[in-house]
Order: structure tokens, then sequence, then C-alpha cells
């Protein structure tokens, strides 16, 4: 049941892992412009000299590097957009803003020969298109349109600059009914893109109401209903994963069996109630009182036990005898005045590569051998017992 519990969290949506896809497809546009403006470079068709057009692209992917490592780095995760959708999509378009200035429509290429180039430009800042649908998943719609005037208002400010640069010639009628086209388009993307974006924000908040489901229901499958500690089955799961450990290498760990002392007296004379809250404040008391490298489980009735880990058995005794002399000297007069809690505690350490049953017989073995020898004591395998005062 865990690991299907796992899958599920695997399949469910990842806000950290899309901000990371967001921004590598933005790259990709990125790419296809690079492509497209070295294309026209090759061709003829890129009115800046090679150092210029270097060192224009060089600026442009040192921002692209420095937004991609922000986003992978993890440092926008707390951010409402951790994919910087807004900052990526202004600075792919100042990019591609600046480079279609560049693009201009000689009569003829040494490459291509004669042909028809008033589609050059626009082909440059279509590219915006995917910059402007990544923004959608992100972005509401306002902000998708303040995306969109910026792209319009800087194409409509290129041609006018290469309009009054007499070296760059353009075909006026073709280049503003373009313009225009582009214009509408990026109009149209904020309306479809806002939708997109509220479908987005929908299924984040069910991912997260889903995410919440799926660890409330992970506890309660490793949780014991009761106490809130770990249930037997998952304890057992903590063992396994001990003896691993402890097999593959240089790693002690012990086992402390726990079994509260006359509780059957205890839910026969003041009740099962009674008899709850005992166990429930034995458990937190029990929590509270190790490391958090170590872990606790209730085995089933009043019958707990505690793994720790790193601990050799001397030091394994004394902790369960320090738990041992704190419960004794727990009061529990709240639940009735006369009510007394103790308890017996055996302690066996893992030994490499026996079965870990063994090891949890040997530490039922010294928890018998406790409460043969009258209750309220710890017995480790070396006998070391320790005897209540009083």
């Amino acid at each position: 049941m865990i690991a299907d519990l796992e899958h599920a969290r695997r399949l469910a949506v990842n806000e950290q892992r899309l901000a990371r896809r967001h921004v590598n497809l933005a790259l990709a546009a990125s790419v296809v412009h690079t492509a497209i403006c070295a294309f026209y470079m090759w061709g003829g068709y890129f009115s800046a000299s090679l150092p210029v057009f270097s060192g224009l692209f060089a600026v442009i992917w040192l921002g692209n590097i420095a937004l991609l490592t922000l986003v992978r780095s993890g440092v926008t995760r707390h951010r409402p957009d951790p994919s910087l959708s807004l900052w990526v999509a202004l600075w792919l378009t100042t990019g591609f803003l600046i480079s279609s200035y560049f693009v201009e429509t000689p009569e003829q290429s040494a490459v291509f020969g004669e042909v028809s180039t008033d589609g050059f430009r626009i082909s440059v800042m279509m590219v915006f298109f995917a910059a402007m649908l990544l923004a959608s998943f992100r972005l509401n719609f306002w902000k998708l349109m303040a995306l969109a005037l910026y792209a319009s208002g800087g194409y409509a400010l290129v041609l006018l600059v290469a309009f009054a640069d007499h070296g760059v010639r353009l075909n006026f009628t073709v280049e503003w009914l373009q313009w225009l086209i582009f214009s509408v388009t990026a109009a149209a993307f904020c309306v479809t893109g806002a939708g997109i974006n509220a479908l987005r924000s929908r299924l984040s908040g069910k991912n997260e109401e889903l995410g919440k489901a799926l660890e409330q229901v992970r506890e309660m499958a490793i949780r014991d209903e009761l106490t809130g500690l770990f249930n037997r089955r998952h304890i057992m799961e903590i063992l396994q994963q001990q003896q691993a450990l402890a097999d593959s290498g240089d790693y002690r760990f012990c086992l402390c069996y726990l079994d509260l002392d006359h509780f059957k007296p205890i839910n026969d004379t003041y009740g099962h109630g009674v008899g709850d809250q005992v166990l429930r404040r034995f458990a937190r008391l029990v929590h509270d009182s190790l490391r958090d490298a170590d872990y606790t489980g209730r085995l089933g009735g009043e019958e707990f036990v505690l793994v720790l880990s790193h601990t050799g058995l001397e030091e394994a005794w004394e902790v369960a005898e320090r738990f041992r002399a704190r419960l004794q000297e727990q009061s529990f007069s709240d639940l009735h005045e006369d009510l007394k809690v103790t308890v017996s505690i055996g302690v066996s350490e893992y030994r490499m590569g026996e079965h870990i049953d063994d090891a949890i017989n040997r530490a039922d073995a010294c928890l018998y051998r406790a409460k043969e020898s009258g209750r309220n004591r710890v017995i480790g395998e070396t006998h070391m017992d320790s005897v209540a005062n009083g």
C-alpha cells in the first residue's frame, strides 16, 4: 500500500518539476530564434557584422543561463511563479525585438539569389508566440496583455527605427500589415492564454488537495490510530531497513521491547476510556524521550517497541532505564487519584547476519524475565537490570 501511495505521489503535479520543464521549453524557443537569425546571417539577410551578431547572442544566452540557473537551483520554488514566466518571456521578447531590427530585405543575396524577403522580419517575431504560450500557463489575462503590448509596441518601434535608418530597406505596406496581424494575434493569445491559466490554477488547487489527501492516507497507513505511533507493519519495515544497514557495514542498532505493567487491571478497574488515555500519554512520553534518529511503534495492546539506531547494548539499556524511571515519576492522578503506571522493558542488540525475528525474540525473552522478576525494571541480554526503588 505504501508503494502505491508513493507511485500516486509521483503521478501528481509537481510544481518544481513543471517550473524546470517550463524554463527548458523557453530555452528551446530561444534556440529556434538563434538558429533562424544564424541562418539569415549566413544568407546575408542580417545587417549586423559578425562581432555584433556574436555579442548580441552572447548577451541573450547569458541571460537565458542566469534564468535557467535560478529556476533549476530551487531558489524560486517559494515564489507564486517558480518558473519566473513573466521575466523569462520579457527577456526572450527583448531578444526577438532587437534581433528583428537587423533582419533586412536586400534586393539580392549571394547565397539565395533574388528572392522575396517580405516575411523575414516577421519570421523572427513569430517565435514570440511560443514564449507567450508558455507564459499563459502562469500569467493571468492582464499580465499577458502587458506582455502582448510590450511585444507589439516594441515591434512598432523597431519598424519606425528601421524606416528612419536609410540603410535598412522595408516594404512599408507589407511590414505594417504584418505588424497589425502580429498585434491582433497577440491579443487573441491573451484571451486563450487566460483560459489556459485559469485551467492550470484549478488543476494546481486540485493537486494541492490531492497531495494533502495522499499524506493523510499515508499517515493512516503507517500510524496507530489510538497512539499516533508507527503501527506494527511499518515498524517491521523499519526493522528490515535497519537490518540491511547493519548487515552492509559498521552499523549497530538495538531493540527495546516494552510492556505496560498490569494494564488489564487498569482497564477493568478504571474503564477502557482511562486505559486509552494511559496509552496515549505513554506513547507521547516515549516519543518525546527519543532522538530524531530513533523509532517507536505500537505492536498491539499495551506492547511497544523502540528501535535505537547507532546504539550499542549498554547505551540502549541506559536509554530504556531513563525512560522507565521517567514513567514511574509521571503523575496520572488527573485520570484517577490511585492510578500508577509502570513499564517492563527487554533490550537486545541485532547481530549481523541473523534474522530480525531472532533479535525480537531475545528482547521478548528479556521482557519476560523483567516481568518474572517483579516488573518495573529493564533487563538486557547482559543481564543488567534496574529495580524500582520503593
